[in-house]
């Protein structure tokens, strides 16, 4: 997914939290063995890529909110059925379940080709459970637009006066069209992404955050200490696949060397994996440990297309019947 042309600021605010980590399974290797750990990399953020997908997202069952969604290449359409048609990130039984103060920004990728006199779109927040928002923000959008564009909110100032407060549990989001939009309109959904302004700005870091405007002091870089959880080894380290890891004096499973070289690094386009060995059954994973991409082949060098991908940290699996192997990646934009 790309995060597009043009962007604005609008003053809101939420906090929401998600984390994950890659679990990687160590490569064994002759003397000295090196003892691995995986390192948690988290970018703490909620992701939607709407190209060819709903990502999980449903129309609103009430009347008056009505609308279609159509996975299109580009982007999600949302055709209305009346001014305003209103979309959710699952159904009732489906809960994030993140808290209301752990993230401070989101942003939001559409086109809005109406002409509309007021065009704001609005997004809520839920609890569990409900259809009944908690509290909602109106997010003023351009009208006519003939290209996506990119809005960031900052969602710490006070939700729509008498709509509600923002504080507890979120289960779902929810966007509604710009306001007059008529009957049939169709507005074009692209993104969006939920995540902290506060986070790791260093481009080398293992855990680098690409959306973070502040840096938190807790960027994990190669070479930095560690503890790989196994008292028998020594000198633990974060490694280039920020691995953590440590050497012990024995011989285990004597595997041939997996070597994986990825270019270019960063990259914003096309990502070139190579080895000498077959690759076998390969998958792409973000920073939450989903799987972006799959595939098996029997080639030692493959070329992929990340130019949809979300820019951030990313981490290339190789799994060949030999042995498994992990590398990292960066996706950026010019």
């Amino acid at each position: 997914m790309q995060l597009c042309e043009t962007e604005q600021t609008i003053v809101m605010t939420m906090t929401m939290r998600i984390s994950g980590a890659v679990v990687a399974k160590a490569v064994m290797s002759m003397v000295p063995l090196m003892m691995m750990a995986f390192v948690a990399v988290s970018q703490d953020q909620i992701s939607y890529n709407w190209e060819g997908s709903k990502e999980g997202w449903v129309p609103a069952s009430e009347n008056n909110l009505g609308c279609n969604l159509i996975e299109q290449p580009e982007a999600m359409a949302m055709r209305a059925f009346n001014t305003t048609p209103v979309m959710r990130s699952g159904t009732l039984s489906e809960s994030l379940g993140i808290d209301a103060s752990e993230y401070d920004r989101i942003q939001i990728t559409l086109k809005n080709p109406t002409s509309s006199g007021n065009p704001n779109a609005r997004l809520f927040a839920y609890g569990p459970e409900s259809n009944a928002f908690m509290c909602h923000w109106n997010v003023p959008v351009d009208t006519s637009m003939t290209e996506f564009q990119t809005y960031t909110l900052d969602l710490t100032t006070p939700p729509n006066d008498g709509s509600g407060t923002f504080e507890g549990e979120v289960a779902r989001f929810g966007w509604r069209g710009p306001w007059g939009v008529a009957n049939g309109d169709t507005i074009y959904w692209k993104s969006m992404v939920i995540y902290n302004s506060l986070g790791c700005t260093n481009a080398d870091a293992c855990n680098y955050e690409p959306l973070a405007e502040i840096d938190n002091g807790a960027c994990v870089l190669v070479g930095d200490s560690c503890d790989d959880g196994n008292p028998a080894t020594l000198d633990d380290m974060i490694n280039a696949d920020c691995l953590c890891s440590g050497q012990v004096d024995e011989i285990r499973e004597p595997n041939a060397p997996f070597n994986l070289d990825l270019g270019p690094n960063p990259t914003s386009n096309a990502l070139e994996a190579h080895s000498a060995i077959p690759l076998g059954a390969i998958r792409i994973l973000d920073s939450q440990g989903k799987v972006c991409l799959e595939q098996q082949t029997s080639e030692t060098r493959m070329v992929l297309d990340v130019s949809n991908f979300v820019p951030g940290l990313y981490f290339f699996e190789a799994n060949s019947n030999q042995a498994r192997v992990i590398s990292r990646f960066i996706v950026q934009r010019p």
